[in-house]
């Protein structure tokens, strides 16, 4: 019995140790970054969710922007955001009664 009890504390010591001690895996915010996880177990594709950053660089006189870049003219007006606030319409208030049971009371 005492080395059934002694076996069993080792394993479960050795558990221990070995995930305080184990470097911990790619981070969430590591695999956001580069769109990739690290094909555990738990990991189902399409579910990562990465935001592209968009650089936005100013060209020289002379200079020309590299093929399959936006270019964005200085002199084009601004792009204009309306908003609109529409008020809800008046909603009446429900009351529901009940029993001191939680029965609802018609």
């Amino acid at each position: 019995m005492r080395l059934a009890l002694a076996a069993g504390g080792l394993a479960a010591f050795s558990a221990i140790v070995t995930s305080i001690v184990i470097p911990p895996g790619p981070s969430a915010l590591a695999i956001q970054q580069t769109g990739q996880s690290a094909g555990g177990p738990g990991d189902t594709p399409g579910l990562v969710q990465v935001q592209h950053q968009i650089q936005y660089v100013q060209l020289q006189p002379g200079q020309t922007a590299p093929p399959g870049a936006k270019v964005i003219d200085p002199a084009a007006p601004k792009p204009v955001t309306v908003i609109t606030t529409v008020p809800a319409p008046a909603q009446k208030p429900v009351i529901i009664k009940t029993t001191q049971s939680g029965k609802v009371v018609k």
